[in-house]
């Protein structure tokens, strides 16, 4: 009887370690794996939507930019992206087919992703050259700009298990 005992203990183990990890265990028949969720909600929520709308605008109000609106479309969009599995095919990817707007993308959480992006501010200040060619918007401080650009109005954003997209217009 000890031998079911010790299974159970390894079991358990393994559990434990996947959802201290933040991962999910699946048991089917005598084995189990380990899927990563990264937490993330399977899309944006009214209230995320909120707080997104809220914190971009404040980070646009500190630029002398005027605010965005929440945009359907851009959600819908940045949602069916985010829903792709070539978003996140070898790490996050930009989806190829925007036009006339901007994309940013996290692996954090849609109210995380924000606050990520608006960090950037600082090496955005540090460059002279603000220039959306450059290895500076690209590499150190791409999303602030999108974040601030006067041209934009609205915003939509999209969420899945380790992505989060939003995209302004």
């Amino acid at each position: 009887m000890t031998h079911p005992t010790r299974v159970h203990q390894r079991a358990t183990a393994i559990v434990a370690a996947a959802l201290m990890t933040g991962g999910m265990a699946l048991a089917t028949g005598a084995t189990a794996t380990v899927a990563s969720s990264a937490g993330l909600p399977a899309d944006v929520s009214s209230s995320d939507q909120q707080s997104i709308v809220s914190e971009t605008n404040s980070v646009r109000q500190g630029a002398g930019q005027s605010a965005l609106s929440w945009d359907d479309s851009l959600a819908k969009a940045s949602q069916a992206w985010a829903d792709d599995p070539a978003s996140t095919a070898g790490g996050l990817q930009h989806d190829e087919s925007v036009n006339n707007a901007a994309e940013n993308i996290s692996s954090s959480g849609p109210t995380q992703a924000t606050g990520q992006w608006a960090s950037e501010k600082s090496a955005y200040d540090a460059d002279p050259d603000h220039d959306s060619n450059s290895v500076g918007y690209k590499t150190k401080w791409g999303h602030y700009y999108n974040m601030i650009q006067p041209g934009y109005t609205k915003i939509g954003c999209g969420a899945s298990a380790g992505i989060t997209v939003c995209r302004y217009s």
